[in-house]
């Protein structure tokens, strides 16, 4: 699934929350690792930013058996660029998959 989204740089980005469906079908994140890396490319070998769920840093899994989770409210502040992303997620199993991605549009404020 493709999502984009636009954030004005150093301004809070407002919690996002996820259900995750397989053809109607919840996924169980009980055990769970989900990650979401923005990239200026996706041969870039540095990320701009770096989220996960692992100690709550960026990313919370709120409901594991209904697959719930959320990309943290948080201040961004990073250069100004449209940045590839995606969100992976090792399931219990070792099974590796990605559902989202998109552009990650960082904009340049004006009042500083």
């Amino acid at each position: 699934m493709s999502l984009n989204f636009s954030h004005i740089k150093s301004d809070t980005f407002d919690q996002v929350n996820f259900e995750l469906k397989v053809n109607t079908v919840v996924k169980n994140l009980t055990g769970a690792v989900i990650r979401m890396q923005l990239r200026k490319t996706a041969d870039d070998t540095t990320p701009a930013l770096s989220l996960t769920s692992v100690s709550g840093a960026g990313i919370t899994i709120t409901s594991p058996t209904t697959g719930l989770f959320k990309i943290n409210t948080q201040i961004i502040n990073i250069p100004v660029f449209d940045y590839e992303y995606d969100i992976e997620i090792t399931f219990a199993d070792g099974t590796i998959k990605t559902y989202v991605q998109g552009i990650f549009s960082i904009t340049q404020e004006i009042t500083r």
